[in-house]
């Protein structure tokens, strides 16, 4: 009876592992990027190991090369097919440009390689890419955030749980919750509408509600009737958000 009930219970087992328990992925060594000029690009990066992945850049105006400015890692939404249309990461910088404008930050938004944002290889591309910006780029080491919507929210809480000596700040918004039982130790701002028709509300701020209940630095944004599918609607939390970390970077 006890093996037929494991056997029963193996695949929710498997499932809860990938979701939450998976061990560290080997994350390529960085290179540098090609050094572009203030404005939006999209760009092809060769990861090693990994292949050719596509992203957007957008690199603000006053950016001199020489004064430190912070890093924002943007990830995309969900999409149809195997892997999103070239440069859906271009979509998540349009969409919460206002908010992250007062980070007056580098935003870099991959296209994922197909699948979820917990996949092995788009952590791995994403960590890697971020890696890169850093040594390209006159960033500050101490404001680098990860970021994302619905998906890439998902992944925010999963790559952002996972790297946070990469990542000084996460906002996931309209997010899945992943990454399992997992102790944050950077500041975490959570936006989530109480009228999402996709994404629970409930189970989005009982994981919340759970992390800040073991110390962590976390801040949970209701915001009130907002439809899933407005994703620039949500920019002005975000601009919060933004605010919220700059204090506690201080």
């Amino acid at each position: 009876m006890d093996r037929l009930l494991i056997l029963l219970l193996l695949p929710f087992i498997l499932l809860a592992v990938g979701c939450g328990g998976r061990g560290p992925v080997a994350i390529p060594a960085a290179n540098e990027l090609k050094k572009l000029s203030p404005g939006v690009h999209q760009q092809t990066a060769d990861v090693p190991g990994i292949g050719n992945v596509k992203y957007t850049i957008e690199i603000p105006g006053n950016y001199d090369g020489k004064t430190q400015v912070p890093l924002v890692l943007a990830l995309h939404y969900g999409y149809d097919g195997a892997k999103p249309a070239a440069y859906t990461g271009k979509g998540m910088i349009e969409a919460f440009r206002t908010g992250l404008s007062g980070l007056d930050a580098i935003v870099i938004a991959p296209d994922a390689l197909g699948g979820s944002w917990t996949d092995a290889q788009n952590e791995q591309a994403a960590v890697w890419l971020t890696q890169s910006a850093l040594k390209t780029y006159a960033i500050d080491p101490k404001r680098v955030v990860i970021t994302g919507f619905s998906l890439g929210g998902e992944g925010t809480w999963y790559i952002g749980s996972r790297h946070q000596d990469l990542f000084t700040g996460a906002i996931p918004v309209a997010a899945p919750v992943a990454g399992g039982d997992v102790t944050w130790t950077i500041p975490v701002y959570v936006i989530h509408s109480d009228k999402d028709e996709i994404v629970s509300y409930t189970r989005a701020k009982r994981h919340a509600d759970a992390i800040k209940a073991k110390g962590a630095k976390l801040e949970f944004k209701t915001v009130g009737g907002l439809s899933h599918y407005k994703t620039p609607a949500y920019a002005s939390s975000v601009g919060e958000a933004v605010k919220w970390l700059q204090a506690e970077w201080k």
